[in-house]
């Protein structure tokens, strides 16, 4: 009789949570509906004070616990507006539909949901969308409005053959519908399982409550294939299963059923199997006989090391004597009764305890041979080593000696469990086979990881596994992300830092920064473009820098040195005030002016209009580079430093126009009278023109000169050419 169990089967990760959860509150503490569809775990959390309540008015001060099948929006609002203290233990999958209704919903969206109108999920997820959703389990008859935009979400726990073929139909009736297909995949897997494994099975038992709606869908996958499927609830249902000794017998089991029942009916049938002989290979038995036959003789098939339940019958100095179901009793020494610090007393045992023994060989001829001997020491000795291991296991780090190379890595013990460390989680660099030798006897820091094979919505089962894989590398990669993420978080731009210089390249200088390596252009090292870094900073000493610019992206984070250090404006306007005379050299000429270089770095323009008194039409005719000049600076104004060379040159005399007096005049006209004479005649000289010019006005004196042209020929009208009067009526 070979019996298959689906390896999906049982807890759910979002159930398990739930049960937790509730199992280990220490306050009192309601539950918003039934936490999960299985009868005897409710049972069990009534017995430990947890109460499910279905109206949010009886939660009477207690928490609450929101379970994984989710709740409406309006619910939350409750809770936040009476103050109400809860645990949402909502499934991830289910909270992940809760966004996207809600999302759509207010995009617009009219929103459909794939499922059961009365299950629970179906109707927390309508309140995300103030219960306006179109619930669709199958209806041809259903009219949507091409208009309309609608949004499509499945209920987790669906029947996925059923999802297919109703997403083709409303496909193919909506003109406008964004679909999303959010069964879970673990609803998946254990339905894709079901179907497979009732299709190579003769009898079929689905494990899990009727009113569960995955468990009833296991049960119809299951029955399409295997006529032969049963629903077990609880053990007592199995009195009605015909079972044939050499039929395949599959089961499966819902998200609510706990895992003891999946391992009570699977040890019971292997039992069974074992220790009952059927006569007639084509006989069928009630499996209720079975049930009740596999506990009848155990002793046929006691062997050391094999664990049983001890139930104590009595106890002495000598030890406890116990049952155990077969067909002698069993014998503890006090010796095998207590681990190693712990003293053996006949007092802490009471008739009708119950405690794990294993089965030993005693050797010694002074015990009655009528009995089977146990050790309850080794198991709780196990069981402590294991609890131990179990505790060090789950967290985030624990530390252990590798004691052998195994084939790809190493591998270390700790109780009962081995754990792999494959050579590619050793560190961050792979480590070859031929280096593994030197890590034996030398201890990891490990975090237990899943394989490949382990289902990615399962927590690591650390009760029924006793191997796992583990991980150094993960551990070393957190540590140097968060000490990359602390160094890049003490980067901020236009923040002022200190850096040591480590080496030059020819486009600039690399600085260290608290570990990282930071450039520094040589255009941000100087403001003299023909400075390189390496002219500016030496090779191990620190300076201050300013960050202007950073990347994680790419890694690059870019520092600005003379960004910190005074411009060369700066420098000029304190060494070179304004009416300052400079001497400097013609560096460009341009059509409004010439660029003289000062010193280096610093230049000032000399605009075309300051470049000489008279009119200058193009620079380039009184100025070439290389031409070495003297200037004033005459203004500082926007970092521009603005000189002048005609300032400097001496201006040429300029006549003016003055009026000028009678007695002036004649006085003139005198005077060259006379001068002419020396060269003409006094006939001539009498009657040679006398220019009246204007006077000339010098920057010290104003003094009125006159002058005669040798050569003129003026006469009296030209004379009084001129000559301005004021005249009044």
């Amino acid at each position: 009789m070979p019996i298959t169990v689906a390896k999906s089967s049982g807890f759910c990760q979002g159930v398990k949570k739930a049960v937790d959860v509730a199992m280990n509150m220490s306050e009192p503490v309601a539950v918003y509906g039934e936490l999960i569809h299985n009868e005897s775990v409710l049972e069990k959390l009534r017995e430990k004070g947890v109460e499910c309540i279905n109206d949010l008015s009886e939660i009477n001060g207690r928490k609450l616990i929101i379970r994984s099948h989710g709740v409406g929006k309006d619910v939350y609002d409750y809770l936040e507006k009476n103050n109400v203290d809860y645990v949402d233990c909502t499934c991830v999958f289910v909270k992940k539909i809760h966004k996207i209704v809600h999302e759509n919903y207010l995009a617009g969206k009219s929103i459909i949901i794939i499922g059961n109108p009365s299950h629970p999920e179906v109707i927390g997820i309508n309140g995300w969308c103030e219960n306006s959703a179109i619930i669709y389990n199958g209806e041809e008859n259903v009219e949507f409005d091409d208009k309309k935009q609608y949004c499509l979400v499945v209920q987790t726990t669906y029947d996925h053959k059923k999802v297919e073929l109703f997403i083709k139909f409303l496909q193919n009736n909506i003109k406008s519908l964004d679909r999303n297909n959010t069964i879970c995949y673990t609803t998946f897997c254990r339905q894709e399982e079901c179907d497979s494994l009732s299709k190579e099975s003769d009898l079929m038992l689905v494990l899990g409550s009727k009113n569960s709606s995955n468990t009833s869908k296991l049960f119809d996958i299951s029955a399409r294939n295997c006529p032969n499927t049963y629903l077990i609830e609880t053990l007592a249902d199995l009195s009605s299963v015909k079972a044939d000794k050499k039929i395949k017998i599959g089961i499966v089991a819902g998200a609510s059923t706990p895992p003891e029942l999946i391992e009570e009916v699977k040890n019971l049938m292997n039992e069974s199997q074992e220790n009952i002989k059927i006569e007639n290979e084509t006989a069928k038995e009630d499996f209720g006989a079975l049930l009740e036959a596999s506990q009848t003789d155990k002793s046929m098939n006691i062997k050391a090391g094999k664990s049983y339940k001890c139930t104590v019958i009595s106890a002495n100095e000598e030890g406890i004597a116990v049952s155990f179901g077969g067909k002698k009793d069993g014998f503890v020494c006090k010796d095998d009764a207590e681990m190693d610090g712990v003293d053996y007393s006949a007092d802490n045992y009471k008739a009708g305890d119950i405690f794990t023994a294993i089965v030993i060989e005693k050797n010694s001829k002074s015990l009655p041979k009528e009995y089977i001997y146990f050790s309850k020491k080794t198991v709780d000795q196990r069981n402590k080593e294991n609890s131990d291991a179990v505790e060090m296991l789950s967290q985030p780090e624990f530390k252990l000696e590798m004691k052998e190379v195994v084939k790809n890595g190493l591998k270390g013990y700790y109780g009962g469990y081995s754990i792999f460390v494959p050579a590619s989680q050793i560190k961050i660099a792979y480590v070859t086979d031929a280096d593994l030798a030197k890590y034996v006897g030398k201890t990891l820091r490990l975090r237990l990881i899943k394989s490949n094979k382990d289902d990615p919505e399962k927590e690591l089962d650390l009760k029924s596994k006793k191997s796992f894989i583990a991980s150094q590398k993960v551990i070393l990669e957190e540590e140097q992300k968060k000490k990359e993420d602390e160094m890049w978080a003490f980067f901020e731009k236009d923040k002022i830092v200190k850096g040591k210089v480590k080496r030059f390249a020819e486009f600039g200088a690399f600085v260290s920064v608290n570990g990282l390596d930071c450039l520094v252009h040589n255009s941000d090292a100087s403001y003299n473009r023909n400075v390189p870094a390496s002219e500016v900073f030496e090779i191990g000493k620190t300076y201050d820098f300013i960050v202007r610019y950073i990347s994680r992206e790419t890694g690059k984070i870019k520092l600005g040195y003379k960004q910190l250090q005074k411009k060369p404006y700066e420098i000029a306007f304190e060494k070179y005030p304004v009416g300052s005379i400079i001497n400097g050299t013609v560096r460009d000429v341009k059509d409004y002016g010439a660029f003289v270089l000062i010193e280096d770095n610093i230049d000032g323009l000399v605009p075309v209009s300051e470049i000489s008194h008279s009119f200058t039409k193009n620079p380039a005719d009184v100025l070439k580079p290389g031409d070495s000049v003297t200037a004033q600076i005459i203004r500082f104004e926007d970092n521009r430093i603005t000189l002048s060379i005609k300032a400097l040159i001496a201006k040429e005399e300029k006549q003016v126009e003055e009026v000028v007096s009678e007695e002036a005049y004649q006085e003139a006209k005198e005077k060259r009278a006379k001068k002419n004479a020396k060269k003409f005649d006094t006939a001539s000289a009498t009657s040679a023109p006398v220019k009246r010019v204007k006077a000339v006005k010098k920057e010290e004196e104003e003094v009125s000169s006159w002058s005669s042209d040798e050569n003129a020929t003026a006469t009296m009208a030209d004379l009084f050419k001129g000559l301005k009067l004021d005249i009044k009526e």
